[in-house]
């Protein structure tokens, strides 16, 4: 499966949901740098991200910190989302976020 439907199955494989339909996780992403090459058609970005996450019976915190590095491509007069990888270099405890 590729695209929206296997990102989707990943997220639903992977991630655990609670009561309200939400892992209860907020990504935060701080140094944004956005590459727009014209000519071509395309743009790259990059930024930081810092997961955090709480529950009743388990207190704020970080679980998780990396790297989002994104492509995408200027089509029909609109911009479209190609491509997200994902690199983790931090984990903390992703035991009430991550199947295993």
């Amino acid at each position: 499966m590729h695209g929206g439907d296997g990102v989707a199955a990943m997220l639903r494989d992977s991630v655990i949901r609670y009561e309200d339909g939400t892992p209860r996780t907020h990504h935060v992403t701080t140094d944004i740098v956005v590459d727009v090459d014209e000519e071509a058609g395309t743009a790259a970005s990059r930024a930081r991200v810092t997961v955090f996450q709480a529950l009743p019976d388990f207190p704020l915190q970080p679980v998780a910190a990396g790297r989002y590095s994104d492509r995408f491509a200027h089509r029909d007069g609109r911009r479209l989302f190609v491509e997200r990888t994902v690199r983790i270099h931090l984990a903390g405890d992703l035991s009430r976020h991550l199947r295993r």
